[in-house]
């Protein structure tokens, strides 16, 4: 194995998890505003907006934690989480240019007046995308050693 590997490895980790405990802050201490920001995408119905914007920081703060410190199962679990949101959050983002919604993307902030999304935030998704896929990829080879191996 390369020694460029385990570092890459390491570095995807701390970025992914660096972005996601950055992104849950905010929205854990105003749910209230995220809310407003989970509505103005108009993707979901009203009545799941406040539990989405509840539940969501949360899962991305236990999911930031695994990816960074969690036993390779755990880490494993924690970055196919990430990278199923992020695929979500993008296709959220994607569905409002296409609809010519403006709307922030309410990663960092949950100000009504932050940076409208565009199509970076698609391009910073699908870089975070592959760094959460391959975080995955290699704690499921640490946690099960044998299956990978066997695989063609």
């Amino acid at each position: 194995m390369s020694r460029v590997r385990p570092v890459f490895i390491w570095l995807a980790r701390l970025g992914v998890a660096a972005i996601f405990l950055g992104a849950c802050v905010a929205k854990i201490r105003d749910p209230a505003a995220f809310a407003l920001a989970v509505n103005r995408y108009r993707i979901l119905p009203g009545e799941f907006v406040n539990l989405v914007a509840i539940v969501l920081p949360w899962i991305e703060l236990v999911c930031g934690l695994a990816v960074l410190t969690a036993p390779a199962r755990l880490r494993a679990a924690g970055a196919a989480i990430i990278a199923a949101m992020l695929a979500v959050f993008t296709i959220a983002i994607s569905l409002n240019l296409v609809r010519g919604i403006e709307a922030s993307c309410g990663c960092f902030s949950t100000r009504a007046d932050a940076a409208v999304s565009d199509g970076w935030n698609l391009v910073r998704n699908g870089a975070l995308i592959w760094l959460a896929l391959a975080v995955y990829l290699d704690a499921v080879r640490r946690a099960f050693p044998r299956r990978a191996a066997e695989a063609p």
